[in-house]
C-alpha cells in the first residue's frame, strides 16, 4: 500500500475518478452522492489522506480545517469524514493503518484536535483508532455545503468523537459547525 496525503487542488481528474468509485463501492447504500467524478458529499475537504495498491484507489478519508463554535468560544478542528477502505480489503487492517495516517497528518496540520460524526455502529472502529467518543451533547451543522442554503440540522449528537491532536481536554458545550461535516 502506497499511501499520501494530498491536498485538493492537487488530485488530477484520473484520481478523482477513482477516488468516486471507492467512495460509491465503500458507501453503496448511498449511490447518488459520488456519482460520475465527484468525490465529497457535504463539505468539500481541503486534503485528503489516500492509499493505492495494485488495484488502485483503496483507502481514502477527507480533511477540512475549520473553527467550530463550542460552548461559544472557536475551537480550531480538522473535520474528518469520507473515510472509506474498499469492500475487499476490510477488516484487514487498512482501516486502522489509515487512521494512523490521519493522525500522522493532522499532526503536521498542528491542529488541536480531528473531529468526525458517524453511526453508532462505526464508533468501535473509530474508538480502536484512538478517537474519543464525546458525551452527548446538541449540535447545529449544515446537511450540505454544496447547494443551495438549507435549514442547519439542530440536534442532539451522540456519535461525535474527537482526536487529541496537539491538545488533550475537548472543551464542553453544543458544538456549531458553521457549516457542514465533512
Amino acid at each position: 500500500m502506497q499511501w499520501s496525503a494530498c491536498r485538493e487542488g492537487r488530485i488530477s481528474m484520473r484520481e478523482h475518478a477513482e477516488l468516486a468509485a471507492l467512495l460509491r463501492a465503500a458507501y453503496a447504500h448511498l449511490p447518488q452522492l459520488y456519482g460520475g467524478v465527484r468525490t465529497w458529499s457535504s463539505a468539500r475537504p481541503e486534503a485528503r489522506v489516500l492509499g493505492w495498491d495494485g488495484e488502485g484507489a483503496a483507502a481514502h478519508a477527507g480533511v477540512l480545517r475549520r473553527f467550530l463554535q463550542v460552548g461559544g468560544t472557536d475551537q480550531l478542528a480538522a473535520a474528518v469524514g469520507l473515510v472509506a477502505v474498499r469492500p475487499g480489503l476490510q477488516r484487514q487492517g487498512v482501516g486502522l493503518a489509515l487512521l494512523d495516517r490521519v493522525r500522522a497528518f493532522l499532526g503536521e496540520l498542528a491542529v488541536p484536535f480531528g473531529i468526525l460524526m458517524c453511526a453508532e455502529h462505526h464508533v468501535p472502529f473509530y474508538e480502536r483508532g484512538g478517537w474519543r467518543r464525546l458525551s452527548p451533547r446538541r449540535a447545529l451543522y449544515s446537511p450540505d455545503d454544496t447547494t443551495e442554503p438549507r435549514p442547519f440540522v439542530d440536534e442532539i449528537t451522540t456519535t461525535t468523537l474527537v482526536l487529541p491532536v496537539t491538545q488533550e481536554e475537548w472543551p464542553d458545550g453544543e458544538i456549531r459547525w458553521n457549516g457542514a461535516t465533512v
